[in-house]
């Protein structure tokens, strides 16, 4: 889902506790070595997927490949950024996603990536609810001078989203089939179409943050 805010914003005082990519890579390890998990929901259902998100983790952060396009859109931004992006460790799709928002930040320094946890912070949730739902992950750009939403982006892509709301009309289909399915289209698309709205987005979020340095200061 993409959408383009001009006037929310979003109180730093709520950013208290935030982990880099790196942080939060390690957090999820530590997870998996204990068997638990993050989240209110502490059930050995949700450790056992932590456990394979941090697989997949690893495997998509060692071998992602960013697109022609977005590599040269990411190098022409100009604009500091603030990424705020809400996950749990066990949501199959942050995996499939955290990776390449990370190595958009790595690529151009202008953006900084925070992480924050969903149960820990439904003070920013739900600020960022999709239909009244608290879906992660969730990406929030903000301008880091006076904490803006510029935009947001999530809970997936386009055709992942699609194929879910297709899948829950059908009643035969239980929730762990409807998740594998998910992940089979996650591995088929390798990234491509987060990659093609997020170089939608980045462009806009670049430019809105220019003109807003442009603009005349309001002195009433």
């Amino acid at each position: 889902m993409i959408e383009l805010i001009m006037r929310d914003r979003l109180d730093p005082v709520l950013l208290k506790e935030t982990f880099t990519f790196e942080g939060y890579f390690q957090l999820v390890k530590e997870l998996v070595e204990h068997n638990s998990t993050t989240g209110l929901n502490q059930s050995g259902l949700h450790a056992q997927y932590t456990k394979l998100n941090y697989q997949r983790l690893k495997r998509i952060t060692k071998t992602l490949q960013m697109s022609d396009e977005l590599t040269e859109i990411i190098h022409g931004i100009q604009s500091e950024m603030l990424w705020i992006v809400i996950a749990e460790s066990w949501c199959g799709d942050v995996p499939q996603t955290l990776p390449y928002l990370n190595a958009i930040c790595v690529a151009n320094g202008n953006i900084e990536l925070k992480i924050v946890l969903r149960d820990d912070n439904p003070g920013i949730m739900d600020q960022f609810l999709t239909n009244g739902s608290r879906s992660i992950p969730k990406l929030i750009c903000l301008d880091p001078q006076t904490y803006e939403v510029i935009g947001r982006w999530g809970p997936r892509p386009t055709g992942a989203k699609e194929l879910v709301q297709m899948l829950v009309k059908d009643p035969d289909i239980t929730k762990d089939m409807r998740n594998e399915a998910v992940q089979r289209w996650y591995l088929q698309d390798k990234g491509n179409q987060l990659q093609s709205e997020i170089s939608l987005l980045i462009k806009e979020w670049d430019l809105s943050l220019m003109e807003r340095k442009c603009a005349p200061v309001n002195r009433y």
